[in-house]
């Protein structure tokens, strides 16, 4: 920020410079004999401040002087011809030694070229602006001129300051320009100088204070300087303004050089450098500056801008008392001793911990590369408008008004994300201040620091009185507030140039409104967006949260009763690709979209044109026999925090079929910014994949979610199918025995139940054997106990028979044995256990009806079985026994099936066995 104040440094005076110094500049060979064009050059350079006191007001002394030809014809002051005639001069100040244009009056292009005339000093100069001497030497000029050196009006946009003397009858003009592609220091150049002089050498001063008393009686219009001054000069007619001119460094012990260059007219140019200092006494320099903060919007939890004010005190303006007494020596005295103020070097200010990056800004957001900023050049800046996200107003003595500048997100890089670009275009600055922002990668605490670059060493050495910074407010606001109201403290830590220790302090920001933040109340909305009975529908979960509520941590999400998944031919992201998400095409399932970010307009990924976020089929993780891999890339504006991958294992009920989805941690924080869940919404719409339950009854979806503050909280959501009554329902079924025929034969079972696709599916059966067979209670052998059973760990002997289940939405059937299990009825259930892809136990009450044996399987999953068979030993190990001869009996089942659809069917299967005579 400093910096753009140095481009008002101004090169106050072509010859600006230090400590009495000189070095003579190699020249080609031979020049003394053979004189050419190309032998010139600069001869010497001198320089000398009239003080090294840091901070002080120095008198300025510069002087150069080109290559001559000793053999050419000396003139009448013993100069001899230079070897080429000078076209352009450029005097390089070092940072920091600077001249405040604004504290004298400043002439005008006209009346500089005026007053030459007989009555100058009416048309002329204001006799107030003049700021010192310049003795020049041509080579065609009958005598050497000492003129006075004049500030003159700045030349609008297109500089920092411009001088002006009359070199003999011509206009010389002094334009002054900052460095803006190297150390902010100030160039001062006479481009164009008359070729009918023949400049030979030249001296400036400057004056420290130029409305000094001991001044006056160097103080002569150009026309009387023509005359060699040869009357008393007049003090100046207006009040005079004790303000010093002039300002040391306040760096200390550090190498200074002045740097001059030439060019000829013929195209040869040359350049040398005088070191300057040592600057000393840096520690009595005052440096007080003072931080407040203030936010946009005082709402926790909300999005904020943020403005900041920086002022440092800079010397005042000084009237001199009337009169030449003691009273007027000890004001110019004390103006002369008075030491300007330490500029910044380094600044860092830290927000408090909650303040944190809000999301919602990186929508729409652009980022400023460094060639569109124009870094180390004097371009004008090209930062696209959408990269803007402060102003910035900077005040300096040395400006003729306050510079109106921005903040620009800078072009992210890997290790500096948040970085960004403080410029300012005016006044013939060209600021381009590189500022870094670091987001702490576990709280998200922000802390922002300007330090320069690389070829300031700091930031630049200018005088800085205020410095204003605002962030952009609203919706779009780039900070959150924290989520709790209260007073926060910032800290912030300046460092100055004169090497003593920085200032710190805290400042305070409060956020006393919207203070009712804090719960945890998620909704839930989960569907079909085909709400059709039976048929393949894209699923649809959205869970969303207000603004300023407690971040969701975990996820268990049960779907409604009957909504699958058609497993078959979906292909499995597993080993390394579900770690790094690089997942096969064959694994998709469906996308998501999250929103993020406190207040109104969160921010909605994936951004347009951006990445998806996927979710694709893992296998087996964490128990769960089926999970889910979430590829969801960090996009958003000009950043790309990475991509984020989440498991989640998909559990399925062994008894319902019920799936729960149980997802690992939600991410927290990214990169150091916060993710504030305000919607997390999923589309499982791989085409032919989720598939409708077929009975419409009401049903629901359920979320558990748990709070990153170890809140819990339970949504639900409703979810009802039409279309029921249209599903037709006419399952088959045929049971055959196999083995003794006789009473007191103990045949085997087999039954083959089939149903057509499309269809609904059974919810109820229940199976009726005839007369003919009942259970045979002392074939009971084992009964696998409750515990066993969950625990996988059934004795063998507990086996009765096995069963198989055909279903369109697996690849290969589900097969397992089928258990005595205990149970609170009299006799034993009938267990089912089938296995393969997923894990299911068909549960069967067992009980006698009429003499015959009963089973009943209640609540069987909303699922479309094609064909289940089921196989039950017989002989010695069979259940069932005779109670007649069954080839003599006309036996027949009873089965009772119910659809989820509610449509009911009564099948009476004959008993088909093998008998004498072939007999059935």
């Amino acid at each position: 920020m400093k910096r753009l104040t140095l481009t008002i440094l101004f090169s106050t005076v072509v010859a600006a410079l230090l400590l009495a110094a000189s070095s003579a500049a190699a020249k080609p060979e031979n020049c003394d004999t053979e004189p050419r064009p190309e032998c010139f050059g600069l001869a010497s350079v001198k320089a000398s401040l009239s003080t090294n006191q840091a901070g002080a007001h120095p008198d300025i002394v510069t002087e150069f002087e080109v290559t001559t030809n000793p053999a050419s014809k000396a003139n009448a002051f013993g100069l001899k011809q230079p070897y080429g005639v000078t076209q352009d001069i450029t005097v390089s100040l070092p940072p920091g030694l600077l001249a405040n244009p604004n504290v004298v009056q400043q002439c005008t292009v006209a009346q500089l070229e005026t007053s030459i005339q007989e009555k100058g000093e009416a048309g002329g100069c204001p006799n107030g602006s003049q700021i010192g001497l310049v003795e020049f030497y041509a080579y065609l000029l009958p005598k050497a001129f000492v003129e006075p050196l004049y500030m003159m009006r700045p030349p609008g946009e297109d500089g920092v300051a411009r001088l002006g003397f009359i070199g003999g009858a011509f206009t010389i003009l002094i334009e002054a320009n900052l460095r803006s592609e190297g150390d902010y220091g100030v160039d001062a150049s006479v481009l164009g100088a008359s070729g009918q002089q023949e400049v030979v050498k030249a001296k400036t001063t400057v004056w420290g204070v130029p409305a000094a008393a001991v001044h006056d009686r160097e103080r002569c219009t150009p026309f009387e300087a023509f005359q060699e001054c040869d009357h008393a000069p007049k003090p100046p007619s207006e009040p005079r303004i004790l303000q010093a001119l002039t300002a040391n460094p306040t760096r200390c012990n550090a190498p200074l050089q002045l740097r001059v260059a030439v060019d000829s007219y013929a195209g040869f140019g040359d350049e040398d450098s005088v070191p300057l200092g040592p600057i000393e006494g840096c520690d009595p320099l005052d440096f007080s500056p003072k931080l407040a903060l203030h936010p946009t919007s005082r709402a926790a939890a909300e999005p904020t801008g943020l403005d900041a004010e920086l002022t440092m005190r800079q010397e005042g303006t000084e009237l001199a008392p009337e009169g030449d007494g003691e009273e007027a020596e000890e004001a110019e005295r004390l103006a002369g001793e008075r030491l300007a103020t330490s500029q910044v070097r380094y600044a860092t200010v830290t927000l408090p911990q909650g303040m944190t990056i809000a999301s919602g800004a990186g929508e729409g957001l652009q980022a400023c590369s460094a060639g569109e900023v124009g870094l180390n050049t004097r371009q004008t800046s090209h930062c696209p408008d959408a990269s803007k996200i402060a102003s910035v107003t900077i005040a300096s003595p040395a400006l003729s008004r306050p510079l109106q500048g921005a903040v620009y997100q800078r072009t992210p890089i890997k290790g500096n994300l948040f970085g960004v670009w403080l410029v300012a275009d005016e006044l013939g600055i060209h600021l381009k201040l590189p500022g870094e922002v670091h987001a702490d990668p576990v709280t998200g605490q922000l802390s922002t620091a300007f330090n320069g670059t690389e070829a300031t060493e700091g930031l630049p050495q200018a005088p800085v009185s205020s410095f204003e910074l605002h962030f952009f407010s609203g919706p779009r606001a780039p900070i959150a507030a924290p989520r709790e109201c209260g007073t926060y403290f910032a800290h912030y830590s300046f460092t100055p140039w004169s090497g003593r220790p920085a200032q710190e302090g805290d400042v305070p920001l409060t956020f006393d409104q919207g203070c009712d933040t804090g719960g945890f109340s998620p909704t839930l909305q989960a569907g079909s967006a085909n709400p059709l009975a039976g048929a393949f529908s894209e699923f649809l979960t959205t869970i969303s949260l207000p603004s300023g509520q407690q971040n969701p941590a975990g996820l268990r999400m049960t779907l409604p009763p009957g909504v699958l998944a058609k497993l078959a031919g979906v292909g499995l992201c597993e080993g390394a690709a579900a770690q790094s998400g690089d997942c096969p095409a064959s694994a998709l399932i469906g996308h998501g979209t999250v929103a993020a970010g406190p207040g109104p307009a969160p921010l909605w990924l994936p951004q347009p044109g951006r990445d998806p976020i996927e979710a694709f089929l893992s296998g087996p993780y964490k128990g769960a026999p089926y999970s889910l891999v979430v590829k969801a890339p960090a996009q958003a504006g000009p950043f790309d925090l990475g991509t984020v991958i989440t498991r989640a294992g998909i559990y399925v009920d062994p008894e319902t079929a019920h799936a729960t989805v149980i997802s690992d941690p939600l991410p927290q924080i990214l990169e150091g910014v916060p993710i504030d869940y305000r919607t997390i919404h999923v589309a499982v719409d791989r085409p032919n994949f989720a598939l409708n339950p077929t009975g419409c009854e009401q049903k629901q979806a359920k979320a558990i979610l748990t709070s990153s503050e170890g809140a819990t909280a339970t949504a639900t959501s409703p979810y009802r199918v039409g279309g029921c009554r249209a599903l037709g329902f006419k399952p088959a079924l045929s049971i055959k025995l196999k083995g003794g025929t006789k009473r007191g034969g103990h045949p085997a079972l087999k039954a083959v139940l089939k149903a057509r696709p499309g269809d609904a599916n059974i919810a109820r059966a229940q199976a009726a054997l005839p007369h003919s067979e009942f259970l045979d209670q002392a074939h009971i052998r084992t009964i696998c106990t409750r515990v066993q059973f969950a625990a996988h760990d059934c004795p063998a002997a507990a086996i009765y028979g096995k069963a198989r289940a055909f279903t369109p939405l697996l690849d290969r059937p589900l097969e397992g044995p089928v258990y005595l299990r205990s149970s609170s009825h009299e006799l034993p259930d009938m267990v089912v256990a089938l296995n393969g892809q997923i894990e299911f136990d068909a549960v069967a009450r067992i009980d006698s009806i009429n003499g015959g044996i009963r089973s009943t399987f209640e609540g069987v999953p909303d699922a479309p079985i094609t064909k289940f068979v089921l196989e039950m030993q017989g002989g010695k190990k069979g259940l069932l026994v005779n109670s007649t001869d069954i080839c003599k009996a006309k036996g027949k089942a009873e089965v009772k099936l119910t659809a989820h659809s509610d449509k009911k069917l009564t099948l009476r299967p004959r008993l088909q066995s093998r008998c004498p005579s072939g007999k059935k």
